[in-house]
């Protein structure tokens, strides 16, 4: 998948794995435990389901107990950071 893909993906999602991919950014690492209190539900599994959605699109890894992006998310972040300041035409 490509970039742009990727960036569509993570916007047009309502349940939150744009929430935890930037959560994760924004940390530059996290544990499963420090991202479910960030993301603030009271079940894991949204927590659970959004990281195998970012690990299977090849966004996020994880390492050593800790997520982290992968070149591919990074690019994603670049680009998702580019987007919010290039207006629509």
């Amino acid at each position: 998948m490509g970039v742009s893909e990727d960036i569509n993906w993570l916007k047009g999602d309502e349940g939150g794995v744009g929430k935890i991919f930037l959560l994760i950014a924004d940390k530059g690492s996290a544990g499963s435990r420090e991202l479910h209190e960030l993301f603030g539900v009271e079940d894991w599994w949204p927590v659970k389901s959004h990281l195998r959605a970012l690990i299977d699109r090849g966004l996020i890894a994880e390492i050593e107990g800790s997520y982290r992006l992968t070149e591919s998310g990074r690019k994603v972040l670049e680009g998702f950071k580019a987007m919010e300041y290039v207006p629509r035409v």
